[in-house]
């Protein structure tokens, strides 16, 4: 039995050495590794930052005749460059990637069987911001893999092509679906050339779909499909894309989206709806929604009110008046009905107060002095 236990302690002292020696060549080879790629860099890399520093105007040729090795070492650091370029330097750049056929290499990768490649090679042309390559990256819209659809959704982005519009608001309406908020900011990346059919899209049966797509129309100011936009806040039946409606029209900055805004205030609308109205009110400008948001300082609905308020803030001087007034009425009726400094003031005109409070905090030299 002792020499069963001896032997026993015996093998597992060998694989422990063994696991050691193991994990210090491991260890040794990917240092010398690591040592060599950063000999190999050091000279490409040199090359590299003082054709970045020249604003890409010399050195291209000496980047493109560095040796295949070398350049391997480098490309890391030369991909992170390109993605945060701008200008001459960035052209400059994605010139000598092109001259190496990284871009050939890339747009053979996007058909790879791993993920990984596939993700990287769309990182890289989205990067290089080449339009051969939107075509294949809409294809990858519908990869297997969520994380392959996440980087072509931004690299299509970064590419800003009009023409990947359509493919991208398909994105939406599939099982696994890429984020609503990427797909968004990516809308509004390719420019306002999107406006006609992103206008179009709100037709779309998907209400995800509709609520992206009045996103984009607000951030990128698309005034043109205000008529548009209206109907589908006066019309549609799904309450949190008439809400989505009411926030774009608030981003337009046109007074022709008082009117619609206005009529969603009305009683019979969702609590929702009319304070993402009276909000987006606010965010418009146009003194000529003061006399609509004022009588909203007092209503039932506490968020209604809230935002009415916040808004008039919002408003500047012509909001802040119509505040101050609601505050002077009160007093006036308060001390003409005998009510003491101490009662417990309405609702609206506690909301008036905190929207005057933050204004003095905020702009104090816009504000109306307070009683």
């Amino acid at each position: 039995m002792s020499d069963l236990f001896e032997i026993t302690l015996i093998v597992l002292a060998a694989v422990v050495v063994g696991m050691t020696a193991g994990i210090v060549v491991v260890r040794l080879a990917r240092h010398v590794r690591e040592s060599r790629r950063a000999a190999l860099a050091a000279g490409p890399r040199r090359a590299l930052l003082a054709f970045v520093a020249d604003n890409g105007e010399t050195g291209g040729d000496e980047l493109v005749a560095i040796g295949d090795d070398a350049w391997s070492a480098a490309e890391p650091a030369a991909l992170s460059l390109l993605g945060k370029l701008r200008g001459e330097a960035h052209l400059g750049l994605v010139s000598v990637f092109l001259r190496r056929g990284t871009a050939r290499a890339a747009l053979r990768d996007l058909r790879s069987r791993s993920a990984v490649r596939r993700a990287r090679a769309a990182q890289i042309l989205g990067d290089l911001e080449l339009r051969q390559a939107v075509p294949d990256l809409c294809r990858l819209l519908t990869d297997r893999h969520s994380e392959v659809r996440v980087v072509a959704v931004r690299a299509l982005g970064r590419i800003g092509d009009p023409a990947a519009a359509w493919r991208l608001i398909a994105s939406l309406d599939q099982p696994d679906q890429v984020p609503s908020l990427l797909v968004t900011h990516t809308l509004v990346q390719l420019g306002p050339e999107t406006e006609v059919t992103l206008s179009a899209a709100l037709d779309h049966p998907e209400a995800r779909v509709r609520v992206v797509c009045l996103d984009a129309l607000g951030l990128l100011g698309a005034a043109g499909s205000l008529p548009r936009v209206s109907r589908v806040l006066r019309e549609d039946p799904v309450p949190e894309v008439r809400v989505s409606a009411a926030a774009s029209l608030g981003r337009f900055g046109t007074r022709s989206a008082v009117e619609p805004l206005t009529a969603a205030l009305a009683p019979a609308r969702p609590t929702e709806l009319r304070a993402a109205a009276a909000r987006a009110l606010g965010d418009l400008g146009s003194p000529t929604a003061v006399p609509a948001l004022i009588e909203l300082v007092h209503d039932d609905a506490y968020r209604v009110a809230h935002e009415a308020a916040q808004a008039l803030r919002r408003l500047g001087p012509a909001g802040l008046r119509a505040l101050q007034e609601l505050l002077d009425e009160e007093a006036n009726r308060a001390r003409a009905n005998g009510i003491g400094a101490h009662a417990r003031p309405s609702s609206g005109v506690a909301h008036a107060r905190e929207a005057l409070a933050l204004a003095a905090i905020t702009s104090p030299g816009r504000l109306v002095t307070t009683a």
